[in-house]
């Protein structure tokens, strides 16, 4: 477990907090559901935050539906430099550059915290492959102290394999499930398991 801030963020999903920094899985079954994780944006799009969908996109539009829905001007947002929308079909490495560029623009314009919804869709033809992606998703956890960030990833259920529950478990030192906020003994330090993952890789 990555060593946490006293500092404390409102989530903004069933008014918990979490530490500066934190990597959260949120792992969503219904609509409403899905819809109590835009919540996390809401709450930093209300204040002064930075944020930042990444996903494909498809994912992104599901995202920026609710958020208009709830009388978010998105495009004046976009234009104050409030939301960023990144992504699409490049490797993990790539990913994870694209999302620390813009972390470093977020801080040097002033933004107080960077809060990244990761929606991202397992499976989707126009993102990378599942080792590809959990490979990011380990880094992120690392990335994550270097910013004054939250990372929220939201898993849909009813589209993952055994394979990406055991990995989003295994990067992940939070988790939201049934809306329910825990710290996540699961999650393995993450030189053991990109380790892991090279070596599930050269025997498939």
């Amino acid at each position: 477990m990555h060593t946490r801030r006293l500092t404390t963020i409102e989530l903004g999903i069933n008014d918990e907090q979490v530490a500066v920094s934190d990597h959260i899985a949120y792992f969503w079954e219904t609509d409403e559901q899905f819809k109590d994780a835009i919540g996390f944006l809401e709450i930093g799009l209300r204040g002064k935050d930075s944020c930042v969908l990444f996903g494909h996109r498809d994912a992104n539009d599901k995202v920026l539906s609710v958020l208009e829905s709830r009388g978010f001007d998105l495009k004046q947002l976009e234009h104050q430099g409030r939301i960023r929308m990144l992504g699409g079909k490049t490797s993990g490495q790539d990913m994870l550059s694209e999302i620390a560029e813009w972390f470093k623009q977020a801080v040097a314009a002033g933004a107080p915290l960077i809060r990244l919804l990761g929606n991202i869709g397992w499976g989707h033809p126009d993102w990378p492959g599942e080792s590809d992606t959990l490979e990011f998703e380990a880094r992120v956890t690392a990335a994550c102290k270097t910013f004054p960030c939250i990372v929220l990833c939201m898993y849909d259920v009813s589209q993952l394999s055994g394979r990406i529950i055991h990995g989003a478990y295994e990067t992940h030192p939070l988790t939201i499930c049934g809306n329910v906020l825990r710290e996540n003994p699961h999650c393995v330090p993450i030189d053991t398991f990109l380790t892991g993952l090279r070596a599930s890789k050269a025997t498939a």
